[in-house]
């Protein structure tokens, strides 16, 4: 079996910069609403690409799904997952792929968690990988 490995370096940003970013991503997110399915950013118009598939917006449990290429409707082997939603406590998102190529299908399972959007403490992300049929790599 292979295995891959990779480290990457990243470079320290400051932090007032970081906090600024979580914030803003957090109330861009609380601003938009849902109708049905389709959701609407703050001006009215309808944000492309995205449809709440179940659950309430951005409560634990909502399940997204990004638009077919033809706007066909969900594309259901992409699924986003909320796991947790509170900015004093932790946001937890997981992100979820599954290529059905016949020549090797594979998944790919994402889970991204922050501690604290209000005071960023802690990141982490988990990537799973499952190729042609064989196990889940961490």
């Amino acid at each position: 079996m292979a295995r891959f490995q990779h480290t990457v370096t990243l470079a320290p940003v400051p932090r007032r910069w970081f906090d600024s970013c979580v914030i803003t991503l957090h109330d861009l997110a609380e601003s938009i609403e849902a109708e049905g399915a389709r959701l609407r950013l703050p001006d009215g118009r309808r944000m492309p690409e995205l449809l709440l598939a179940q659950g309430a917006h951005l409560r634990p449990g909502a399940r997204y799904h990004p638009e077919n290429d033809d706007g066909s409707g969900p594309d259901v082997d992409q699924t986003l997952t909320i796991l947790a939603w509170d900015r004093k406590r932790e946001t937890a998102l997981e992100l979820v792929t599954l290529d059905d190529d016949p020549g090797g299908p594979g998944h790919m399972a994402c889970t991204l968690r922050l501690t604290s959007a209000e005071r960023p403490r802690e990141a982490r992300l988990s990537v799973k990988v499952q190729a042609g049929g064989g196990a889940w790599t961490k």
